[in-house]
C-alpha cells in the first residue's frame, strides 16, 4: 500500500507509548523531536490552556450504520434537546443518484445535526457537501476517514479509513468539500482564502491505521489536513486494515489511546476536537470532556487530591496497566481537559442503552430539566412521531405501499379497523355490542392477513429498532422486545395498521409501574 506522507523513521517517535525514548528526551539523548518543540506558538498556546467552563462542551451520538436513522434520531432528540445528531455514513454517490429524502431527510426539531458523507471523490464529495449543507440545512458535514469495514476500503471505490494512508487525497476531497458548501453562501465556488476557517466541514478519523499507529503519524496526518480542516472528530484508536479484522473486532480489539488525544490537542490548539470510543456512561462523558477537577459551590476550580496524585506521580500509557481495561487500553480522563477538547461522542451505549439519555440536558448540559420523566413519556412521544410519520394503512383503499419516506399521501376512510380499535377506540371494547368482539377480532386479523400489506416490512423493523434497548436492566424487558419481534415481523395481520400500533401494542406487556417509574438521575 502507498506509504503515508512524511513517515516517521523512527519507530520510538510516539511519546505517550514508550518509556524508554520518555526518559531519553529528558537527558537529551533522543532522536526524536518533540511533539511541541517544533512549533513554539503552540507550546505556548497549548501551555496556556485553562479549564474550560461549565456546559460548555458538546456530547454527539456517533454515527453507525443501519442504526442512526431517521426514526433512531427522532427517538434520542425526544430524549435529549441538546445532544447532538449525526445520520448514518452516506456514500457520495448516493447523494446522487437516489430517494434525497429518504436518505437525507429529517424533521425540523432535529437540529443540531450533521451529515456525515463517505467517498473518495473530490468532485462527488464537494456536490455532496452542497447538496447536504445549502439545500437540507443541516449544520456541519463530515467526511467519514473512520469506517474499516473491507466493504468500503478496498475495490474500486477505496474511501473510509484508508484514506489515512492517502493523506493528500484526503485533503483535496475536505479542500473541494470546503469550495461545495461556500457556493450556495458566496454564490459561486471559488475557493476562499480563509477556507480553512469554515466551521461547517469536519472529518471524523482513526488515530493510527494498520502499522501506522503512533503519535507522529496521526499528528502529520493533522498537520496535512490543517489547512483545510479544522474539527477533528477522533476514534480513540487504530484500525486494521485487509480483511484481517471486520468492523466489530475493529471496534474492540485495538487498544483505546486516550492520551494521545490529549497530545493532539495540545499538538495543534487552533483545531477543534472531540473524541469517541468505548464512553458508556455520562459520568464518563462529562470527566473525558472536562478533567477530572472539581468545582466548588463558590465557582473556584480544585483538584481532587487523589487524582492529582495518581497523574502526577504514575503514567499512562498502551499498553496501559493501570486502567485495567481491556487489551491494554488507556481510558484516563484527563486532569483538566483541554479547551480544544470540544467534547465527546458515545455509540453502542445508544443502542444498548437508550433512556441512559435521558438525563443529558441536566447533567452535561447543565438545564434545570429533562425533556421526559419516565419511559411511558418517552414512548408516547415516539409513538405519536411513528403515527403521524407512517400513517396507518388498514383503513384506506389506495395499494400504493409505504416503502420509504415519505409515504403514499392517502386518504384514511375510517378512524380505526377491527384490529387497531383496541387501541385507538378503547371506548368501543367496553360496549357489549361492540364493533370488536372476539369473534369479529378473529376474523380481522384472517382478513387483514389475506390482504395486501400496505407497509413495508423494513419501515417496521427500523422503526422498531430504536428502542429495543429501552427497557435495559429492568424487568419485562424480555417480554417487550419478544411482542416487537412477535407483532412486527411474524404477525402480518398487524402491519398495515402501522408501527406506532404495533408499539403500542407491546407496550401492553409493560407492566405499569415500570412505564412509570422516574428516571434515576445521573451522579
Amino acid at each position: 500500500s502507498q506509504m503515508p506522507p512524511n513517515y516517521p523513521t523512527c519507530a520510538r517517535a510516539d511519546d505517550e507509548a514508550n518509556e524508554s525514548c520518555r526518559q531519553n528526551r529528558r537527558s537529551s539523548s533522543c532522536c526524536c523531536p518533540s511533539p511541541l518543540s517544533a512549533d513554539p506558538s503552540a507550546a505556548a498556546a497549548a501551555l496556556s490552556l485553562s479549564p474550560s467552563s461549565p456546559h460548555s462542551k458538546e456530547l454527539h451520538i456517533a454515527p453507525m450504520l443501519n442504526y442512526t436513522t431517521r426514526e433512531f434520531r427522532q427517538l434520542f432528540r425526544i430524549l435529549s434537546r441538546r445532544v447532538v445528531l449525526w445520520t448514518e455514513m452516506v456514500v457520495d454517490t448516493t447523494v446522487h443518484h437516489a430517494n434525497l429524502e429518504e436518505h437525507l431527510g429529517y424533521d425540523d426539531n432535529t437540529h443540531p445535526i450533521i451529515c456525515q458523507i463517505g467517498g473518495n471523490s473530490p468532485e462527488l464529495c464537494s456536490e455532496a457537501a452542497s447538496v447536504v449543507l445549502d439545500e437540507y440545512g443541516y449544520d456541519e458535514v463530515n467526511l467519514n476517514i473512520d469506517c474499516p469495514s473491507e466493504r468500503v476500503t478496498s475495490g474500486k471505490r477505496e474511501f473510509g479509513a484508508i484514506l489515512m494512508k492517502r493523506g493528500n487525497l484526503a485533503a483535496d476531497i475536505v479542500r473541494q468539500m470546503q469550495i461545495g458548501a461556500s457556493a450556495g453562501a458566496d454564490g459561486d465556488g471559488a475557493e476562499s482564502s480563509s477556507i480553512h476557517a469554515a466551521p461547517k466541514v469536519s472529518v471524523k478519523c482513526r488515530i493510527g491505521v494498520d502499522e501506522w499507529d503512533d503519535l507522529d503519524f496521526a499528528a502529520n496526518f493533522i498537520r496535512t489536513l490543517r489547512p483545510v480542516c479544522r474539527r477533528f472528530y477522533l476514534h480513540a484508536r487504530k484500525c486494521v486494515l485487509g480483511g484481517i479484522m471486520n468492523a466489530r473486532q475493529n471496534r474492540s480489539v485495538p487498544p483505546l489511546n486516550y492520551p494521545r488525544v490529549y497530545n493532539l490537542c495540545r499538538m495543534f490548539p487552533d483545531c477543534e476536537f472531540w473524541i469517541n470510543g468505548h464512553i458508556r456512561t455520562l459520568r464518563d462523558a462529562k470527566l473525558v470532556a472536562y478533567g477530572t477537577f472539581l468545582e466548588t459551590n463558590d465557582g473556584h476550580i480544585i483538584l481532587n487530591e487523589s487524582e492529582q496524585q495518581q497523574q502526577h506521580q504514575q503514567h499512562h500509557q498502551v499498553p496501559c496497566r493501570l486502567c485495567n481495561a481491556p487489551n491494554g487500553s488507556c481510558t484516563e480522563p484527563p486532569l483538566v481537559a483541554p479547551s480544544n477538547l470540544r467534547g465527546c461522542m458515545m455509540g453502542r451505549a445508544a443502542i444498548d442503552d437508550p433512556c441512559l439519555f435521558h438525563d443529558v440536558d441536566r447533567f452535561f448540559y447543565g438545564e434545570s430539566t429533562n425533556p421526559c420523566n419516565n419511559r411511558r413519556d418517552v414512548m408516547e412521544k415516539y409513538c405519536q412521531y411513528l403515527e403521524k410519520t407512517y400513517p396507518r394503512r388498514c383503513c384506506d383503499s389506495d395499494e400504493r405501499t409505504t416503502y420509504e419516506y415519505p409515504p403514499p399521501d392517502v386518504v384514511i376512510e375510517r378512524d380505526y379497523c377491527g384490529i387497531c380499535a383496541e387501541i385507538y377506540c378503547p371506548d368501543a371494547v367496553l360496549i357489549e355490542e361492540s364493533i370488536v368482539s372476539v369473534d369479529k377480532e378473529k376474523k380481522a386479523k384472517a382478513s387483514a392477513k389475506e390482504s395486501k400489506p400496505k407497509i413495508a416490512s423494513r419501515i417496521i423493523a427500523r422503526s422498531l429498532k430504536p428502542v429495543q434497548g429501552i427497557f435495559q436492566g429492568v424487568p419485562n424487558s424480555r417480554e417487550f422486545r419478544r411482542a416487537c419481534d412477535e407483532l412486527g415481523r411474524r404477525d402480518s395481520s398487524c402491519r398495515n395498521c402501522g408501527p406506532g400500533f404495533i408499539l403500542r401494542k407491546a407496550m401492553q406487556k409493560v407492566p405499569c409501574c415500570i412505564l412509570d417509574q422516574p428516571f434515576d438521575l445521573a451522579t
